[in-house]
């Protein structure tokens, strides 16, 4: 992608009239008609083969490149800039009603050039209302409730939408509500909010956050959360409808949680108040597991049966205090059913070692491995791809509907009762801990930044784990059957489109995961293993705790390869088009044979052939993806040694061709 050459290229308005368009671009050309053909003949335009245009990206983005704060390079420019949003809150939950009640106040810290007039606060429980858009089926529970909204000092009321441009004030829209400031946010400084809300937890009917039984909660989506104002797009406004998950900016969080005692409390960050919840043993047992290689039991399931699960008896209510720095996100899990295991492990960075947590129902066996598979996890994603910065990892046990769902330092994970089910999810979800927790994509937008990274990640981490085990390796295939599924029953949609407007649910799913984790694999087999594992980490380092978009990732790829790649961009993430190569022909000729290719369809990938000579030897020949342009047709030179036996394109599998019954040439009588 060649953001130079997009940057000078002439842009025309839409509105540019012939007049100024000559002054522009220069006289109009006068052509004499040839023929009598209607306005709408396109000869020529239309080429039966591959031949794809630069990848070209939005608006917004040239113009950060421009303003200094992107590079061509796909860096941050020496201008980058993005906002800091600090939260306080005091939260109590009430496990039989479900009702959830708190205040907060929040710091925004406007790191942007730009005097800001008007917010957005995010309420995401409002998907939960009735009325409200939204792609999901979901159980009506009322929202959230706003109840005081203090800014500078100024309570500020909720106002209509006709004087929302004349007053300081709020208005609520679906699940955000924007904030006219008393007075705008200048360049550089600080601005301090104070809210007060509440809500009930969504039980059977919800998603990726809820309740089991009144016994066992997920939160998370829980409070009045800054909107995302950056540098390319500017204030995000996107509601949310329940596919597109979120997009959110780095802060320091100070969470008070209120339940009743007995229950466990596990959330992002560090428990700062061990001592004043927990009873001396399990302190002392917290305080040594980050440097152990074993488990050991917080609480048991003694612990529960007997009621000492916590220092204080039932009936009185206690206070769990967390700390996180730079996060973009806070989550916490209770439930008066949790055992609590705990283990360490090494990250490999200046924090040396980092407090493995599970919690979880003991009735279901296979989640007293949670705490191990979280250890490996971080440890493996530690080592390829960056250190983890965090103090802790925890893996939570939650109800069904939250399936698997990730935050910072904190997973959600419905009641897997396999164990190698339960490892896949679990090394999944914390492979997002660094996609999107440290690297904040814009994942509403561009689900397969992370999705797409993760199921690439994953594979990898779940081969490490099982070695040679082919029952129980994860590999590439899963990706690659995925993709190819869907691509053969033609419901895919392009990977860069909206998660929120995929037509079907089946091909938004494959777009965010299966064909980009698909394709992260085949980048690297083109690349090289060193030289993408290197770019990845180049790219996954520069982006930490800062806002990448597509066009950043493409352009550090690009750099690493060392090569244009808007072929494969355009083919594999903007279009739909699938790849067929065959063997048309394989011809002796002296000293080889020529061989003969074709691509069938729209996608475009190198070709690999294998040949296997009579005297035993394979030769490996690969043609460069460019060998497509303008053709679908071609024929090249192999030297050989021998006579050619068998033919083969990709045997190995690395590129999604979705036909193979021809991709081999076997020599008649061989």
């Amino acid at each position: 992608m060649n953001i130079a050459v997009m940057m000078k290229r002439p842009i025309r308005p839409l509105f540019c009239g012939l007049a100024v368009g000559a002054l522009l671009f220069g006289a109009p050309r006068v052509i004499q008609a040839q023929d009598s053909s209607t306005p709408a003949a396109g000869d020529g335009l239309i080429f039966d083969a591959p031949v794809f245009a630069a990848v070209q990206a939005p608006g917004g983005y040239a113009r950060a490149i421009e303003a200094g704060t992107r590079s061509t390079d796909g860096r941050p420019g020496p201008n980058y800039w993005e906002q800091r949003v600090d939260y306080a809150i005091d939260v109590e939950l009430d496990p039989a009603t479900a009702l959830v009640r708190g205040s907060e106040t929040i710091t925004i810290h406007n790191g942007s050039p730009n005097a800001i007039p008007v917010i957005a606060l995010r309420l995401y429980q409002n998907v939960f209302a009735e009325g409200v858009e939204r792609n999901r089926t979901v159980e009506l529970t009322g929202g959230m409730e706003l109840t005081r909204l203090v800014v500078a000092g100024t309570e500020l009321k909720q106002v209509s939408q006709q004087n929302f441009n004349r007053e300081p004030g709020y208005l609520l829209l679906s699940t955000l509500t924007a904030v006219r400031l008393p007075v705008p946010l200048a360049a550089g400084a600080e601005l301090e909010l104070e809210v007060d809300w509440s809500f009930v937890v969504s039980g059977g009917g919800g998603f990726r956050n809820g309740h089991l039984n009144n016994e066992v909660f997920n939160i998370a989506q829980w409070y009045p959360q800054v909107a995302v104002y950056d540098d390319v797009f500017g204030l995000d406004i996107e509601p949310y409808l329940g596919d597109g998950e979120f997009y959110v900016d780095y802060g320091d969080f100070d969470v008070a949680i209120t339940v009743p005692s007995q229950w466990v409390v596990v959330g992002t960050g560090t428990l700062m108040n061990p001592d004043e919840v927990l009873r001396p043993e399990q302190v002392a047992l917290l305080a040594s597991a980050p440097a152990l290689d074993t488990v050991v039991k917080i609480v048991s399931p003694e612990d529960i049966a007997a009621g000492t699960v916590t220092q204080d008896q039932e009936g009185r209510r206690l206070t769990w205090q967390f700390h996180a720095d730079n996060v973009r996100d806070f989550a916490f899990a209770a439930s008066n059913k949790y055992a609590w295991d705990a283990t360490g492990a090494e990250t490999g960075g200046p924090q040396g070692r980092a407090l493995i947590q599970g919690v979880y129902d003991p009735a279901v066996a296979a989640w007293a491995e949670a705490a191990p598979f979280g250890k490996h996890a971080i440890e493996f994603y530690s080592n390829y791809l960056y250190a983890y910065p965090y103090p802790t990892a925890t893996v939570a046990y939650g109800p069904p509907q939250v399936n698997g769902m990730e935050y910072p330092m904190i997973t959600f994970i419905s009641p897997v009762s396999d164990p190698v089910g339960l490892n896949g999810v679990t090394t999944h979800e914390l492979s997002h801990f660094w996609v999107p927790m440290i690297v904040g994509t814009k994942e509403n937008a561009y689900a397969w930044m992370d999705e797409g990274f993760t199921t690439y990640n994953t594979s990898l981490a779940m081969d490490d784990y099982y070695g040679d085990d082919p029952e129980r390796r994860r590999g590439r295939d899963g990706a690659m059957g995925g993709y190819l599924q869907a691509a053969r029953a033609e419901v895919e949609v392009p990977i860069m489109w909206h998660t929120d407007f995929a037509p079907n649910g089946f091909g938004r799913s494959i777009a965010a995961y299966s064909k980009p984790g698909m394709l992260m694999h085949a980048l690297r087999h083109m690349m090289g293993e060193d030289e993408f594992d290197a770019a990845y980490r180049d790219y996954i380092d520069t982006w930490a705790f800062k806002h990448p978009m597509p066009w950043d990732f493409f352009a550090m790829m690009e750099e690493a390869a060392g090569t244009d790649l808007d072929w494969f961009w355009q083919s594999w993430y903007y279009e739909t088009g699938t790849l067929d190569q065959a063997v048309v022909a394989v011809t002796d000729v002296e000293g080889g044979a020529e061989v003969t290719v074709s691509n069938n369809r729209g996608g475009v990938m190198p070709v690999e052939l294998h040949l296997e000579l009579e005297n035993g030897t394979t030769i490996v020949d690969v043609w460069p993806a460019g060998v497509w342009a303008g053709t679908r047709e071609v024929t090249r030179l192999v030297l050989t040694d021998s006579q050619v036996r068998k033919v083969s394109i990709d045997p190995d599998t690395w590129y999604p061709d979705i036909d193979r019954s021809n991709n081999d040439w076997e020599r008649p009588g061989a």
